[in-house]
């Protein structure tokens, strides 16, 4: 192994902890050191520690600059989000560099008031079929876990309730493009990314759902009270359709005798809390199975408070 593969090795491990202590400061250290000495995987590493403030100020621009210095140094991956990012199909990574428009990839189309109590709207068109399949994309490779849910306390636990999968869009998930549409959220809910739990793709097969429930929060144990009172309250639900081609699968909200199935690209937002901030029951809702083919929905909860790490 040369030392800049090693040095990327070692980074990796820092970032998360796997061996020895986490420590993500000596990881950018690291991780800079081994991109210096020409490691792509490096540089593309530390492409999404900038784009989301891993152990530093959130910085855009360097994530970009970073995942060029990737692209340029042979990192596949790098080059291809490059091209979506900047919405060309060259190959020179410094064209593409220049060509990346971050205030339009950060603004939300208009949105469509479907209810005023409880707010829903509907936003046509929020992300381009290329960012749907990009993020389709990064569910695949056995990334998908059975998905959980919230009852007792703040750890999710697996329910017959619910039996779609789900990936969560953890640090080496992660990457500039999807830290942009996160960006684009906060423009279209005016929340900042910083109430923002951690996103998740969601995939559901013909058959599977997510039975009826409610994505606010019952602080009815110390622990979800206590967690209600640090992180706050799920404020807002947003969720992305990123795709068609499949039949059943519409969001049902029984209460309003509403439901909405998105067509690829289209957004679905609504509030979970009533004008005083309590828990609003109409928001209660259901993941509806797809009787053929295959669903992927991203899904966003806001928070009304800060999150923290």
């Amino acid at each position: 192994m040369t030392d800049a593969a090693a040095l990327t090795a070692l980074g990796r491990r820092l970032l998360v902890g796997e061996g020895m202590a986490p420590s993500p400061e000596k990881a950018i250290a690291t991780l800079r050191d081994a991109s210096a000495q020409g490691s792509a995987e490096a540089a593309a590493l530390l492409s999404i520690c900038a784009a989301w403030g891993v152990a530093q100020a959130r910085n855009v621009d360097a994530a970009l600059d970073h995942l060029a210095r990737a692209a340029a140094l042979g990192w596949d991956p790098a080059l291809r989000e490059l091209q979506l990012l900047a919405r060309d199909s060259g190959s020179d990574s410094a064209a593409l560099r220049r060509k990346v428009d971050v205030t339009s990839l950060r603004s939300a189309p208009a949105v469509r008031v479907v209810f005023e109590k409880p707010r829903i709207v509907v936003i046509e068109r929020f992300a381009t079929a290329d960012e749907c399949q990009w993020l389709i994309g990064r569910g695949e490779g056995g990334k998908l876990q059975r998905a959980k849910v919230y009852r007792s306390s703040s750890t999710a636990q697996v329910a017959e309730t619910r039996t779609n999968r789900e990936m969560s869009f953890t640090i080496f998930n992660a990457d500039v493009a999807v830290s942009l549409i996160r960006d684009r959220i906060a423009a279209a809910c005016g929340a900042p990314v910083t109430h923002f739990e951690i996103a998740k793709l969601l995939h559901y097969s013909p058959g599977e759902q997510f039975a009826l429930h409610a994505d606010f929060i019952e602080p009815n144990t110390p622990e979800l009270a206590r967690d209600v009172a640090a992180r706050g309250q799920r404020a807002a639900t947003f969720l992305i359709y990123l795709n068609d081609g499949y039949e059943g699968g519409a969001t049902q909200f029984p209460r309003l005798d509403w439901q909405y199935r998105g067509g690829r690209g289209d957004a679905l937002m609504f509030g979970n809390l009533d004008a005083g901030g309590a828990p609003d029951y109409d928001t209660v809702h259901a993941g509806m199975p797809p009787t053929s083919g295959e669903k992927w929905v991203l899904s966003q909860w806001v928070r009304t408070r800060p999150v923290g790490p």
